[in-house]
């Protein structure tokens, strides 16, 4: 490679990761050449003629009122790339990476309407079956990761999907013996939204308990949770509570990987 190529390709380079930088401080709030200018430390002139071919190429535009913000190419870029990142694909290895740390069973489910849905499911090492499969129904509200699904809603919503899987559980042939009252499932739910994971022990099925945490996306939306299920004796409160920390941990990183930032 001759000099000249060389200097080009390292002066690209440079531009390259100057207008990155001017995106960040963007997105970060700075909104005027002079502040843009200040956050990357760049001069007034160079400041300038990246914004104006940023802004040329729909990177950032600029707002009456507000400023520079971020431009339509880059939300088009934003929605490709979650398009391309599938939930079950960034989660998997985290799913077994948990499984091996707790011996558990995991389940990874989406909202389905009033229900959540089971897409993903690594069996534990205890030799124990549960009933879960992928693709299955359960409803929203008296599932761990369901719960977990609802704990940005308000109350009026916890009620009325509390209602509907009521009805359902209430029906079974034999009702699961952990279910609650309505009182004691709203005060659950309160301490559960401060905490940022759900418990659930026997509510959804006999003899099954787990703790679950919600998994966001890059708008900071749940858009699914994430639960370490068992049977007796590994599904005491204390137990639960105590895993709880590394449930929070691994659907974070499941966040981190769609995008979020906290």
């Amino acid at each position: 490679m001759d000099m000249t190529m060389s200097e080009n390709l390292s002066q690209g380079t440079q531009s390259l990761s100057r207008a990155f930088s001017i995106l960040s401080a963007v997105a970060e709030g700075h909104c005027d050449l002079p502040s843009i200018g200040k956050a990357t430390g760049m001069t007034r002139s160079t400041t300038h003629r990246l914004v104006a071919f940023l802004q040329r190429n729909s990177f950032m535009r600029y707002v009456d009122g507000r400023g520079y913000v971020l431009g339509s190419k880059l939300i088009e870029f934003g929605a490709k790339a979650l398009a391309q990142m599938p939930l079950t694909e960034v989660a998997r290895p985290i799913l077994q990476k948990l499984s091996s740390e707790t011996d558990d069973t995991i389940h990874l489910s989406v909202r389905d309407g009033d229900f959540i849905m089971y897409v993903d499911k690594v069996p534990g090492r205890r030799g124990l079956e549960m009933r879960s499969r992928i693709g299955a129904r359960k409803p929203i509200a008296v599932t761990g990761t369901g719960k977990a699904q609802m704990l940005d809603l308000d109350e009026t919503e916890w009620a009325r999907l509390y209602s509907l899987a009521q009805n359902e559980i209430l029906n079974e042939e034999v009702p699961p013996p952990g279910f609650l009252n309505w009182n004691n499932y709203l005060n659950s739910m309160r301490e559960f939204s401060k905490l940022g994971y759900t418990i659930e022990i026997e509510e959804n099925e006999t003899g099954i308990g787990c703790v679950a945490a919600p998994i966001r996306d890059a708008r900071g939306q749940i858009v699914a949770g994430l639960s370490v299920a068992s049977t007796p004796p590994y599904i005491l409160k204390s137990r639960l509570v105590n895993i709880a920390s590394i449930v929070k941990s691994s659907a974070e990183e499941i966040s981190i990987g769609l995008g979020y930032r906290s």
